[in-house]
């Protein structure tokens, strides 16, 4: 399985824009690529199918959409731009398993060598930077969704001194680090691991906990997310940073908080009405195997003793 995830032969760069491949291993095999250091790939089914993008990438690509500025239609106001985002996001269409992450196999054309970069960046980088997106960060560090952003990393980024809306150069490294991370995960291969992958390592314990259920990670509920679901068991994971005890600063301070106490009252309440169990962790657990696994299966019996 490795071999396909990341092989031992080199994988050929993108040279241009435009480059359209056949990938049979894909259920739909016709990819269309990102530019050269892009973001987001479509895939058609054939030749007469429309091209649609893997749901996977569905947040990042409407982060992109509503915030980057549209650049080739300067000819219009700047003001008028970002609708055109809008309205292009109701044209799009989106499906379940697309992709190569979702499909474990790697892509036919790598994203190309960086400067300290792992050759797992070299080939998924392209989706590195959309899973970026999709946690509310662009690509050259831009903040754009500071809600979105995982809370274990938050208190590890700061911004530039002359642009609070703006990651400096070592924050970025170590925001696309951690999204690299989640996508080595999310595709079976080895994290790289950081003081800051709190929820990655998180992911990883269950994970191992429990090898033969559907683990998955950044489960949707409604319009929030839950960290992390065990579908045979209708569980979810919380992990809770610093952020929904106290006001931090660097995500809105005081007014940030109350609204993340919202937003977690909201998840509960969700959950409620999926007959959803939660288990939390926080910043303060000294995670590992033994107390993950005693604290889930507390959880579990205390919900059978209930019925």
């Amino acid at each position: 399985m490795r071999s396909r995830i990341v092989p031992k032969e080199s994988v050929p760069t993108l040279e241009s824009d435009g480059y359209v491949t056949y990938e049979e291993e894909l259920p739909y095999p016709i990819v269309h690529y990102p530019s050269r250091f892009g973001s987001f790939f479509g895939f058609q089914e054939n030749e007469d199918s429309p091209v649609c993008y893997c749901k996977c990438q569905q947040k990042g690509l409407e982060i992109y959409l509503l915030n980057e500025e549209f650049n080739q239609f300067g000819d219009i106001p700047k003001s008028l731009r970002f609708d055109l985002g809008e309205a292009f996001i109701n044209t799009l269409q989106f499906k379940d398993n697309l992709c190569h992450v979702c499909n474990k196999v790697s892509p036919k054309y790598g994203f190309g060598k960086t400067l300290n970069g792992t050759k797992f960046h070299s080939i998924y980088g392209h989706y590195i930077n959309s899973l970026a997106f999709g946690l509310g960060i662009g690509s050259r560090g831009r903040i754009y969704a500071p809600d979105l952003l995982p809370t274990d990393i938050v208190p590890y980024l700061i911004t530039h001194s002359f642009d609070d809306k703006r990651l400096d150069d070592q924050s970025i490294t170590d925001f696309l680090r951690y999204c690299e991370d989640v996508i080595r995960i999310r595709i079976g291969y080895f994290a790289i691991g950081k003081k800051w992958t709190t929820e990655v390592k998180l992911l990883e314990i269950i994970r191992k906990l429990y090898p033969n259920y559907t683990v998955i990670h950044q489960y949707p509920l409604d319009h929030l997310k839950a960290d992390i679901l065990i579908e045979e068991l209708n569980l979810v994971i919380e992990y809770q940073g610093e952020q929904h005890f106290k006001p931090i600063a660097f995500m809105g301070g005081e007014e940030a908080f109350e609204n993340t106490k919202a937003r977690d009252k909201e998840k509960v309440n969700l959950c409620d009405y999926y007959k959803l169990g939660i288990v939390y962790f926080d910043y303060k657990d000294e995670l590992n195997e033994k107390m993950v696994k005693e604290r889930i299966s507390l959880y579990l019996r205390g919900r059978r003793q209930s019925l």
